[in-house]
């Protein structure tokens, strides 16, 4: 069997006597089908007892082993060291907890910022009475076109890594985080739930429209979520709701109203359809460059050719959930 000595850089921690974090190397012969929380794990028996991880079913369902990997969130138990390896073409790892949560100790951090965050956004189900039985004796009925609107969302496991890589979760102590909306989102549209898409105001509550669309969350869900996903869905509904009252809403809306006059973006009108007045005079100085560079059309667009093909097509496009 191919076995490499493996160096790795774990950040330590211990706030009871550690002033701050430090890093600490450990070098081990490591197996081809090592992972890495079977490294962790064999470094905690063989050579330092004090290391201090979070680990429970080894499977990748439970979501409590999360690292970062060379800076890349992860599941520890998911993740083989051999592929780490190769992906980095070096023979050391470097071992650190995930971001946005306070060290408890060493890899281990406190979960209880993002988990309270859901906690308060109801992500659980509200039965609604005139469709989930009252008693056991019949079943509340899901069928497969219902349950494709929101399946992907249920395979989260709550490892946090999405909330770890959020720039605005860091930045914006009210907003939801990346799995919990996309949870919000769950029951939105879940047919058994009585709030439905009410649950849209629960999203807009917790500054849905601060996400920025960087997918970070997409790209380091070990369960392939996308968490992002869900939360522009949720946005659709806060707009079906009524909610249209804020920039973000009034951005989707200035771009919607743009292809349907012309089929095409009409930049010149965007910032005073999203903000008003105030849109026009915060992007004025970029606006006037762009006039005198050519860069700019007129606000009057002509409608494209088979304009009126790409309005059915929208129009088709809305009805689809």
């Amino acid at each position: 069997m191919e076995k490499r000595n493996v160096t790795f850089r774990i950040k330590r921690f211990n706030p009871q006597k550690d002033e701050k974090p430090y890093y600490q190397e450990f070098t081990i012969e490591v197996p081809k089908g090592m992972t890495i929380l079977e490294a962790l794990q064999y470094i905690k028996d063989n050579v330092d007892p004090t290391l201090s991880f979070r680990a429970f079913c080894r499977s990748a369902i439970c979501g409590s082993c999360s690292v970062k990997i060379n800076g890349y969130p992860k599941l520890a138990c998911k993740t083989q060291v051999f592929n780490e390896l190769d992906i980095y073409k070096t023979d050391t790892l470097t071992i650190e907890p995930l971001d946005n949560m306070t060290v408890i100790r060493d890899l281990i951090v406190d979960w209880d910022s993002a988990l309270e965050r859901m906690e308060r956004m109801k992500p659980y189900l509200i039965p609604d009475p005139e469709i989930v039985p009252e008693t056991l004796e019949e079943e509340s009925k899901v069928y497969p076109k219902e349950l494709k609107k929101f399946d992907k969302q249920t395979d989260c496991i709550l490892c946090t890594t999405c909330f770890s890589v959020c720039g605005i979760a860091k930045l914006d102590k009210n907003y939801g985080g990346p799995f919990p909306l996309a949870r919000v989102y769950r029951f939105a549209v879940d047919p058994r739930d009585a709030l439905k898409k009410e649950r849209a105001k629960i999203g807009y509550a917790y500054d849905m429209w601060n996400c920025v669309r960087c997918n970070k969350c997409a790209d380091v869900c070990p369960k392939h979520v996308a968490p992002v996903d869900a939360i522009m869905k949720l946005r659709g509904l806060s707009i079906e709701a009524g909610l249209k009252d804020n920039p973000g809403a009034r951005h989707v809306y200035a771009f919607y109203k743009s292809l349907l006059e012309s089929g095409m973006l009409n930049e010149v009108m965007l910032p005073l359809r999203a903000k008003g007045i105030k849109g026009i005079l915060e992007n004025l100085p970029i606006g006037i460059q762009m006039i005198l560079k050519g860069k700019a059309h007129s606000p009057f667009m002509k409608p494209i050719k088979d304009h009126e093909t790409l309005r059915k097509v929208m129009k088709a496009a809305m009805e689809v959930e």
